[in-house]
């Protein structure tokens, strides 16, 4: 009796191509059926149980779907609100930079103000100090200067020299009252922009806060999300073990009909009696320099442990030791651009489009300079940061950084 086969490679599962039940028809004939019955209906009991827990696969592999859905959802919001952070960190930096330029220029200003103080002061100290002598000395000083002329030109030398001298003092002071009024307002325009920046800073500050507590509330909705997707995983298995086994046990029985049949066949043929089969059969790898280093000679420790090589690299570089799966190493050390990546630095996504495993725990590797990531992926594999960047971003936003805050370079 002929029946349509599902195939389920996303299982583990391989289809054959060949049944033994087209084999058993080949050997037999109508009435050798009849005399196996008795197998064909038990093979028939396991196919309905395979057949159930086939549906019931097909089921949860529906939900553990959906669920990855929503955990790769989840992962995406949680990537750009990392992102998003570590942009806003970077503000927040470039701010402080700005506001103690500004202090600097104010601290510069000041200086400048204290001088012309100094220097106007100095002059009107001199100036007093002029019109003292003279107030002592009487008017008779000034007149002996101009009695005392030779010439007329010399008279009207000396009374241009006297008046010349006057102005000149009085100029001056003046022009230092004037460049200091100045430099009192530039610094106080200085400290009007260094205001306007502490007040962006501040409000950086609050959307930061904000953000983190998005991030926090977002990676509680991903442990829960994990949780059940893990989960779902886990009955997966199991019934694609189910399934397995059920597969074994209805080939086992139906290998069973065909050494029945082909036994049969045999006494037929010696009885003289012909078969409708005619007899036949179906057969069938500095710190810096350190790190590189390991990259190189560190062996892939398996499948799915892209994390577990990461930490036998530094580990085996004299770095230090640093566990996680690679979602906990993107979310501790990671929060640079990777256009500002540098040797040595560590690269990941918190979810990865490579496997389901992926999808949960991300993926990671380390630039080793020019344009290179290594990484595992069952074996070590060597890249172009362009590409590694293009292919992870489809679920997630790649960044970098150094393994336990420590800079190599």
């Amino acid at each position: 009796m002929p029946r349509t086969r599902n195939t389920f490679s996303d299982a583990g599962i391989s289809p054959r191509t060949v049944t033994r039940r087209d084999a058993l028809r080949l050997l037999i004939g109508a009435g050798v059926c009849a005399a196996l019955m008795p197998q064909v209906a038990a093979a028939q009991t396991t196919q309905e149980k395979l057949d159930a827990a086939k549906l019931s696969y097909e089921q949860a592999q529906d939900e553990l779907e959906r669920i990855s859905k929503e955990y790769e959802t989840i992962a995406g919001q949680l990537s750009d609100t990392t992102a998003e952070i570590a942009d806003v960190s970077q503000q927040i930096e470039e701010k402080q930079a700005q506001i103690e330029e500004k202090q600097a220029q104010i601290d510069e200003k000041q200086a400048q103000i204290d001088e012309k103080q100094a220097q106007m002061e100095g002059k009107q100290e001199i100036l007093g100090e002029r019109m003292s002598s003279s107030y002592k000395a009487g008017p008779a000083s000034t007149l002996d200067l101009l009695l005392n002329s030779a010439t007329f030109d010399e008279l009207t030398s000396n009374i241009y020299y006297l008046g010349k001298v006057n102005q000149a003092d009085s100029e001056m002071i003046e022009e230092i009252r004037s460049l200091k009024e100045q430099l009192e307002a530039e610094r106080a325009e200085l400290e009007t922009q260094k205001e306007e920046l502490e007040t962006q800073k501040d409000e950086l500050e609050a959307q930061k806060a904000d953000l983190e507590a998005l991030q926090a509330d977002q990676k509680a909705q991903l442990e829960d999300a994990r949780a059940k997707q893990t989960e779902s995983a886990e009955l997966v298995a199991n019934l694609s073990e189910e399934v397995k086994k059920l597969m074994e046990q209805r080939d086992k029985e139906e290998y069973q009909e065909l050494l029945a049949a082909q036994q049969l066949a045999q006494q037929m043929q010696q009885q003289g009696r012909p078969s409708a089969g005619g007899g036949s059969t179906v057969t069938g790898s500095g710190p810096l320099s350190k790190v590189i280093s390991a990259c190189h000679s560190t062996p892939s420790p398996g499948t799915g442990l892209c994390a577990a090589w990461i930490t036998s690299v530094y580990s085996r570089a004299g770095i230090g030791s640093f566990y996680g799966n690679a979602d906990d190493m993107y979310y501790a050390w990671c929060g640079t651009s990777p256009s500002n990546i540098k040797p040595g630095m560590i690269i990941a996504v918190n979810c990865s489009p490579s496997s389901a495993a992926g999808r949960i725990y991300g993926h990671i590797g380390i630039y080793v300079g020019d344009g290179t990531v290594m990484d595992n992926v069952g074996y070590i594999r060597s890249t172009s940061l362009s590409y590694w960047v293009s292919y992870y971003s489809a679920l997630a936003t790649p960044l970098c950084g150094w393994i336990g805050g420590i800079a190599l370079s």
